[in-house]
């Protein structure tokens, strides 16, 4: 007896749009380095790991020139577009300039160190007695954190005359040193009213300082832009 065929079954169409969807999900979140999310998760992640690492070097305060000029360096690689990955730039930047960075960094101890002492008498003599020295005293670490160390980073000079130069440069550009300082106000009070400003605040500051110092320095002619740093 001769059994008659069943007819194929239907899917259901709960099942099959379920389906469907969970197939098709997953082509939302595909890698794809070339789209704008995908970019800007990139440049966070850069970000962050710029201010660790800068973070960890100036709090070992032995390692926070050497940490500076490495840092500076991947922030340029980011600032001119370069090709290299950012751990071939930071050996190559450890490598030439660690040595020159170090003591340059181990400058700035002693004066920061006047600034805690100066912080110190502040309960007792007040606000009005201790800002002036304050002011220099960090006046002093911007010159020699954000002038004197990418001036290592940048140039092939005596140490001396780094920091001379560094010096130099601080104060007859006004413009810049206060803009910078601005900057590291505004930042260091974000990080007080909301602590994961710290993952990302010190790694846009030096961002933005390096955009500002290599503009600087071609506008001054120290340095020239090569065909792939030229602006179109």
């Amino acid at each position: 007896m001769a059994s008659a065929s069943r007819p194929p079954r239907a899917a259901d169409p709960v099942l099959r749009t379920h389906n469907s969807a969970h197939r098709e999900a997953p082509i939302i979140f595909r890698f794809n380095p070339a789209s704008r999310l995908w970019r800007i998760l990139d440049s966070l992640g850069s970000v962050i790991v710029i201010s660790l690492f800068w973070l960890v070097s100036l709090g070992l305060v032995v390692t926070a020139g050497a940490g500076t000029v490495v840092a500076y360096e991947v922030c340029r690689r980011y600032v001119l577009g370069k090709d290299a990955g950012p751990w071939a730039i930071a050996t190559k930047a450890l490598r030439q300039s660690w040595r020159q960075a170090t003591v340059i960094g181990l400058l700035a101890v002693p004066v920061a160190a006047v600034g805690i002492l100066t912080l110190s008498y502040l309960p007792t003599l007040g606000l009005a007695e201790v800002w002036v020295p304050l002011i220099v005293v960090g006046l002093f670490l911007l010159l020699l954190v954000f002038w004197c160390l990418p001036l290592a980073a940048r140039f092939t000079n005596p140490t001396w005359r780094q920091v001379l130069n560094g010096l130099t440069l601080g104060l007859t550009t006004p413009s810049l040193t206060f803009l910078l300082g601005i900057a590291v106000v505004l930042g260091g009070v974000a990080i007080w009213n909301f602590m994961p400003a710290v993952f990302v605040a010190p790694g846009l500051i030096l961002l933005w300082w390096c955009y500002l110092l290599e503009r600087f320095f071609v506008a001054r002619g120290y340095v020239q832009l090569e065909p792939k740093e030229a602006e179109v």
